[in-house]
């Protein structure tokens, strides 16, 4: 029996990249769902359960920080792989710290992000040592 396809929400106030990202996530496979701000992909991450989110920095009603505060606090801190999007290549440690998987500097080419979803899933995948 096949994987069931690995589902993934994009969330960003763009809608034309946000929906060019879904076309490209699902020629490769993946479920896509998608939200326009922050709040809305708190929502819909509780409802869909994503396996991975792609998050909008600068979004209406609820910022990317916030949203990502949120996700921590509903899925725990790392457990739900999200990968930014940002305008600002310099936020690396930042992100870091905040437990992001990865993160893409916009404009970006589409197979980078396609590789980098990738990594983060087989980064999950790999098993964990066992502990001495």
């Amino acid at each position: 029996m096949p994987d069931a396809p690995k589902k993934i929400l994009v969330a960003d106030d763009e809608q034309q990249l946000a929906l060019a990202v879904k076309i490209r996530l699902e020629s490769k496979g993946y479920l896509v769902v998608t939200a326009r701000d922050g709040q809305e992909a708190v929502d819909v991450a509780i409802r869909e359960k994503p396996d991975l989110v792609i998050l909008d920095v600068l979004m209406p009603v609820m910022d990317g920080y916030s949203c990502l505060r949120e996700l921590n606090t509903k899925f725990g801190r790392g457990k739900l792989p999200v990968i930014i999007l940002t305008a600002r290549d310099r936020m690396k440690d930042l992100f870091e710290l905040e437990g992001i998987e990865d993160y893409v500097v916009k404009p970006f080419d589409h197979d980078d992000l396609l590789i980098r979803i990738d990594r983060a899933f087989k980064r999950r995948e790999q098993p964990k040592p066992a502990a001495s």
